[in-house]
């Protein structure tokens, strides 16, 4: 797999694993059929997209993103759906998340190479 296709998988992983939760949200604990069958799916699918993107970029690196910008992106879009609010130091916490992330993902841009010695 190319490290394009890792990365892209490791996007797919958040992005899904955001319509799982949020879905999950919205199913009321399971007593809405779409929504649950959504959450599950989308579980489903997370699990493998990680599965993919791991055969290219280092695990501790692929978890940090996925589960940061996974906090991050749900946060924000759980308060434009379900009108969720979090108190000002939440969203500062929010923000750190995303800081962090971006960090990591800078770090790895300086290692040229290192993502090519994950692959097989």
């Amino acid at each position: 797999m190319s490290p394009l296709r890792g990365w892209l998988c490791l996007a797919a992983t958040v992005v899904l694993e955001m319509v799982a939760t949020l879905a999950l949200k919205a199913s009321h604990g399971f007593t809405v059929l779409a929504p649950s069958v959504v959450s599950v799916a989308g579980y489903a699918a997370t699990t493998v997209a990680l599965a993919f993107a791991l055969k290219v970029v280092p695990v501790s690196v692929a978890y940090v993103i996925w589960t940061g910008a996974g906090t991050a992106g749900v946060a924000l879009l759980a308060a434009v759906l379900f009108a969720d609010r979090l108190s000002p130091a939440a969203w500062v916490g929010v923000a750190l998340v995303v800081v962090g992330v971006m960090l990591i993902n800078a770090r790895k841009r300086e290692e040229p190479g290192a993502a090519e010695e994950h692959a097989e």
